[in-house]
């Protein structure tokens, strides 16, 4: 989201008209749930997706529909077997609002920008969209939006608005640059995850082993800062050199509670991490939040292939909405 917003402050910036296509529903048989997101511009290649496919392409072509027109609105598809039919709210499958971003606009172009600066930030806040003037920049999302990422609600004015909440990407904070993590961080930029990668070794932590990365650090992984340490909606991945060394970032780590804590390795060296932290006064509860051996059960041997399969663990868990902050009792801290 924020890549795809930024680029559109970039090209409005340069005076070249947009429309954006959002998710806003998805009751049925749709393959992106709200908060997707399609940036389109005449005679470019379009960023973003709603889902591929016929219903892509039919939103591209209404949405550019939208640049003469300006302003925003709803439209609902049922999804056949053959292609699309257009529906209304109540009986469709999929609902998107498609939205024009006219160059010129100073009061969206200001709006969009806020927007990106509170994703930059990891602050709080939410988009609303009418069907005519600039976006509000909201600090939450409506009331009773539940957990999804966007939706169409009542506007300020009485008519349909489409809001859109600002998630940053889910972030990773990857210890060990070896050669399974340079093959993990590269598969979790291309999913979408924002990538802190952290060693001691200059010449392992070095940006270019590691160019989609959001952050490549050089560091002392025996006595982290605080901000080289997960928050609770982060996910960590432990990737060392050795037993000892994972030992004492486990340490570190599991008091932070992240919402994904996976470690590389063998049960045996799961069993004797839990005991040697267990003798250190570690509840059990902390103890049941590592995940080791990391990773989908594939089969997989390689760097390449072993990566394969902790990407498509966290994959698995941020579409089942797992990837969020522990809501552990403070009797399950450590001891």
């Amino acid at each position: 989201m924020e890549a795809l917003l930024r680029e559109a402050v970039r090209r409005l910036a340069l005076g070249r008209s947009l429309a954006l296509a959002g998710v806003a529903k998805r009751t049925g048989s749709a393959p992106r749930g709200a908060g997707a997101l399609l940036l389109v511009e005449p005679d470019v290649p379009a960023m973003g997706t709603v889902g591929g496919g016929l219903l892509e392409a039919r939103v591209r072509e209404l949405a550019l529909e939208r640049l003469p027109q300006g302003g925003g609105g709803p439209v609902s598809f049922s999804l056949e077997h053959d292609g699309l039919v257009l529906r209304d709210r109540q009986s469709a499958d999929v609902t998107l609002w498609l939205q024009a971003l006219p160059a010129g606009d100073s009061a969206l172009l200001t709006a969009l920008e806020g927007a990106v600066d509170r994703l930059a930030a990891g602050a709080p806040g939410c988009l609303l969209w009418e069907t005519s003037g600039p976006p509000q920049l909201l600090d939450r999302r409506p009331e009773g939006a539940g957990g999804v990422a966007a939706g169409l609600v009542s506007g300020p004015h009485g008519g349909p608005a489409f809001w859109l909440e600002l998630r940053r990407p889910c972030r990773v904070f990857l210890y060990g640059a070896g050669h399974v993590a340079v093959e993990t961080a590269a598969l979790l930029a291309r999913m979408g995850f924002a990538c802190t990668v952290l060693d001691d070794r200059p010449d392992f932590a070095r940006q270019d082993r590691f160019p989609g990365a959001e952050a490549v650090r050089c560091r002392d992984l025996e006595h982290l800062a605080p901000a080289d340490l997960p928050g609770p909606g982060d996910c960590a991945l432990l990737m060392s050199r050795s037993h000892g060394l994972d030992l004492t970032l486990l340490r570190a780590i599991l008091p932070a509670e992240p919402a994904f804590l996976g470690v590389l390795g063998s049960r045996k060296k799961g069993a004797f991490l839990r005991s040697a932290l267990a003798a250190e006064g570690f509840s059990q509860g902390a103890l049941d939040r590592i995940v080791l051996p990391v990773g989908l059960p594939l089969g997989g041997e390689t760097p390449e292939e072993i990566a394969l399969s902790v990407a498509a663990q966290l994959v698995q868990l941020r579409a089942a909405g797992a990837l969020s902050p522990t809501l552990s009792k403070k009797s399950e801290k450590n001891c």
